[in-house]
């Protein structure tokens, strides 16, 4: 069963502008951001996850967004060093409430950003990681060697999907991606991995861009539990191989965040 770490969006708002996505004008409607949440979590439960929670802070409007807390591998977690100073004192709440269930926890230089889930997935046992707008290339080979895994650096371009989970969607038989959000270099990498995994596995994978207007809708900020993904997206045919959830989190994309920003797979 996957197990998955949310905050409930009591204090979410937009309070400051970190991404291109946010706007102080821009307020959310914070009854509607609620009953969008508690949408969300029922999809995920109906889908088969167990939802613990972290209480939320009202000096940290971003932190229901606890996809950006660390990344989680068995009993590990590395834990983000968050770029901006806006967040940067959710690390001691996440730290501690790892630390308070018996996780490992990884700290980086605090010179090294690295902002978790939200810049680090995997595909089969291989780690994608971001950088360039929120991750620092040089927390890569630290985490690797961390969680003794191989990885591939993605570099990021467009300041409108500045976490790797804004732009690219992984499962073990799925690798969904907006080419635009990725330098041609690094994306040619990033295939030319996922196709050698494939051949050692001897896997059929699914590999398939994304338009603009689905990059948009969040498409790829989804998240898999069991055989069912939740999306925020409305225009996903011919995307996912699974069946799906749609789930209306459009308050949340007021802030740069989806589906996959709200939660932290443990």
């Amino acid at each position: 069963m996957n197990r998955i770490l949310v905050c409930e969006p009591e204090f979410f708002n937009i309070n400051y502008e970190i991404n291109s996505w946010m706007n102080v004008d821009n307020k959310v409607d914070e009854a509607k951001a609620r009953r969008q949440w508690d949408g969300m979590i029922e999809c995920l439960v109906d889908s088969g996850a167990k939802i613990e929670h972290i209480q939320p802070d009202p000096n940290f409007p971003d932190m229901v967004f606890t996809a950006n807390a660390g990344l989680v591998r068995g009993n590990r977690v590395v834990l983000s060093n968050f770029r901006h100073g806006e967040r940067r004192g959710e690390r001691d709440l996440f730290k501690q409430w790892f630390l308070d269930r018996d996780y490992d926890v990884i700290e980086l230089p605090e010179d090294i950003s690295f902002e978790g889930a939200g810049d680090a997935m995997f595909f089969n046992d291989v780690l994608f990681i971001g950088c360039g707008l929120r991750t620092n290339r040089r927390a890569h080979p630290i985490i690797a060697e961390a969680l003794g895994v191989d990885y591939v650096s993605c570099d990021l371009v467009n300041p409108y999907f500045y976490h790797l989970d804004t732009c690219l969607f992984t499962t073990d038989d799925q690798f969904v991606y907006y080419d635009e959000a990725f330098t041609h270099s690094s994306l040619y990498e990033m295939l030319t991995k996922v196709i050698e995994v494939t051949m050692k596995t001897n896997n059929s994978v699914n590999i398939c861009p994304v338009n603009t207007t689905q990059a948009k809708q969040f498409i790829c900020n989804s998240i898999k539990v069991q055989h069912r993904i939740t999306t925020p997206a409305y225009n996903h045919d011919n995307i996912f191989s699974s069946d799906t959830f749609n789930c209306d989190v459009s308050e949340f994309i007021k802030a740069g965040g989806a589906v996959k920003c709200l939660t932290l797979e443990l």
